[in-house]
């Protein structure tokens, strides 16, 4: 199976899947080479990471050595804790750098030299002459202390130090090469990756163009050719097997269908001209038979008008061909059966007017008696409401007044309240004044003493001569306080005698008060009973009241519901004997042939028996009914008759 058989989608599938699989590759070579340089760049941030740590740790060990040197001379305490500080700096440097230097064993072997450079210096020198400084030993004696060693063990720990550091710098600038070389691999692997992708890229669109777009276009050329009714062109790519092949087989079968329909145009112009013929002979055979239809339609529609005009007396007599005379007979005996049945309607009708003016004359009678029947039921409704009105106006102003004299009965009670604890309250506050007084007494007492010692004071003072002379002033300054303090307490006695006297005299205006309240209370109790009695008498009278008013709106709503059907029922009357008139009126229109001059004497005769009964108005006579239902007995016969003629038509 080639791959001009495949199909376009397996085409595109093939192309897309080659494209992706290039960039795969050219994607997984820049991420190796991304992956070296990032690994380059780690490694090179950690040497670096290395640096900065063991640069931390020589600084803080310098700092140690000048803060030591510093105590040692000034013996500041910021100094000494600085020492300490600086000693956990290089500690916590150190650790970091061995940890950065995990999988560097000879950079860790260098880490601990210096970490056993830094020990030493600080546990054989720094911590025994610090410790004898503190203890106040000389300067001299501190320096004594292993003074030979201190030079030694820094320069073993700048030496351990600047061993570190040169491995360091080598190694930053190997990884620093290296870095470099993994980024210039991985600018090529992308300038590669890309150039490889983009001419497979372009190779297999050039590929794919050249096997659908040139078939495509060949096709398009042949489908051209063929519209223009070119039928022997040739369709390219019939023996392909994507969808350009079946697009091709398409085409064939188009040329093909075009090839096959100009063969069947021949034969359909044959066809035509035989139909043609054929349509000739039918075509006057119609014309007869249309010719005899108008004829037929003509004479109906001659009927037809005449009995638009009203009469029913016209009759079809020219015989129309045997297939449509039928029409010509059912038209005949329909106008015949309309023409007795009009007859009937009239003789009917005559008998529903006669009715129909006996009931309204009685309607209008009654109409008037029942519209005063419910004035008069409405004007004592009207009444009655305007009474339950008042009463019930009555009963609220009552309520009303009732909560009034309830609100005062309650704001005397709390008037009452108010009172009784008032009293309490003035009762507390003249046993308050007299503890007040008590309390007076006692500073009097203070007062007193205190004048006693600032006299003792004085006369000690005196006793010691010049060394007592300010402590006399200050007694004598107490004695003058004490005076004063004890010439207050008096003053305040005096006044808080005063109020105990006006407290008094207030309790019993307000035990006074407190009693004429509970008497007003008693009798605003008891007009609030009396008030109640005359609301709950009143609102007895409101509901009868109200009961009654029901009662009476009922009856004025039945009233008034019989005078409507009363209304109703006269104008159901008067519309009877207009309908009646109207129906005549439609019956004057007929011409019912040889019955019409009876017909026009009948309704004379209505009309004459319509005046005679509406004459005696309010009469209430029930002869004329009489009348009107014997005739209407009298033509139930001819009715029966008209009827079966109807059901026939």
């Amino acid at each position: 199976m080639s791959f001009q058989d495949f199909s376009l989608s397996k085409k595109l599938y093939v192309t897309f899947i080659a494209i992706m699989a290039g960039c795969f590759i050219a994607s997984g070579v820049v991420f190796m080479q991304g992956r070296a340089a990032k690994g380059a760049l780690d490694e090179h941030r950690q040497a670096e990471e290395m640096t900065a740590s063991l640069g931390v740790a020589l600084q803080s060990m310098l700092e140690e050595a000048v803060n030591h040197r510093g105590y040692l001379l000034f013996h500041s305490e910021s100094t000494y804790k600085a020492t300490f500080d600086n000693r956990e700096k290089l500690v916590k440097a150190i650790d970091q750098a061995r940890v950065d230097a995990k999988g560097y064993p000879d950079i860790l072997k260098l880490l601990d030299d210096v970490k056993i450079a830094a020990d030493n210096f600080h546990n054989n020198l720094v911590v025994p002459q610090l410790a004898a400084a503190k203890a106040g030993k000389p300067i001299s004696d501190v320096l004594q202390i292993k003074g030979n060693a201190q030079s030694s063990e820094l320069d073993d720990f700048r030496a351990a130090g600047e061993k570190v550091k040169t491995v360091l710098h080598d190694l930053t600038d190997r990884q620093r090469e290296i870095q470099s070389d993994a980024h210039d691999n991985l600018q090529l692997a992308l300038f590669g990756g890309s150039v490889v992708a983009g001419g497979m890229a372009v190779l297999l669109i050039w590929l794919l163009a050249r096997s659908i777009v040139t078939p495509i276009t060949g096709m398009t050329n042949a489908m051209t050719r063929l519209a223009e009714g070119d039928h022997g062109v040739d369709v390219p790519a019939v023996d392909r097997g994507d969808e350009v092949g079946q697009m091709a087989k398409a085409v064939l079968v188009f040329k093909e269908a075009a090839i096959e329909k100009q063969r069947l145009t021949g034969e359909t112009e044959a066809l035509r001209m035989r139909s043609e013929a054929e349509q000739q002979a039918a075509q006057a055979a119609k014309q007869q038979e249309a010719d005899e239809i108008a004829f037929a339609v003509a004479e109906l529609a001659e009927g037809l008008s005449a009995l638009a005009n009203g009469n029913v007396a016209h009759r079809l007599n020219k015989p129309f061909v045997e297939r449509l005379d039928k029409l010509r007979v059912n038209f005949n005996d329909s106008l015949s059966n309309l023409q007795a049945a009009l007859q009937t309607v009239g003789t009917n009708a005559h008998a529903i007017n006669a009715g129909a003016a006996e009931i309204r004359a009685s309607a209008d009678d009654l109409a008037k008696r029942t519209e005063q029947q419910a004035a008069s039921v409405e004007e004592t409704a009207a009444a009655l409401e305007q009474v339950t009105r008042t009463v019930k106006d009555s009963a609220r102003r009552a309520e009303e007044v009732g909560q009034l004299v309830n609100s005062t009965r309650t704001g005397a009670e709390r008037s009452g309240a108010v009172v009784r604890n008032a009293v309490a309250a003035m009762t507390e506050i003249e046993k308050s004044s007299g503890e007040i007084g008590n309390i007076i007494g006692v500073i009097e007492d203070i007062a007193f003493q205190t004048n006693l010692l600032a006299l003792n004071a004085g006369v000690e003072a005196a006793r010691a001569g010049e060394a007592g002379k300010g402590f006399a002033v200050v007694a004598q300054e107490v004695r003058a306080l004490a005076e004063r303090s004890a010439n207050a307490a008096k003053e305040i006695k005096v006044l808080i005698s005063v109020s105990s006297g006006h407290v008094g005299t207030g309790v019993s205006l307000v035990g006074e008060t407190g009693r004429e309240l509970e008497q007003i209370v008693g009798a605003v109790q008891q007009i609030s009973a009396n008030i109640d009695a005359i609301v709950t008498a009143s609102r007895e009278q409101s509901i009868g009241l109200s009961e009654i008013n029901v009662a009476v709106t009922a009856m004025d709503n039945g009233t008034q519901q019989n005078a409507a059907m009363v209304e109703q029922q006269t104008a159901a009357s008067h519309t009877l004997a207009s309908e009646a008139d109207g129906l005549m009126a439609l019956l004057r229109q007929f011409n019912l042939g040889q019955n019409s001059s009876t017909t026009q004497a009948v309704t004379g005769a209505m009309r004459s028996g319509v005046q005679q009964r509406v004459a005696p108005a309010r009469s209430s006579e029930p002869a004329p009914v009489v009348m009107a239902k014997a005739s209407g007995r009298g033509s139930s016969g001819a009715a029966a008759a008209v009827k079966q003629e109807w059901s026939e038509f």
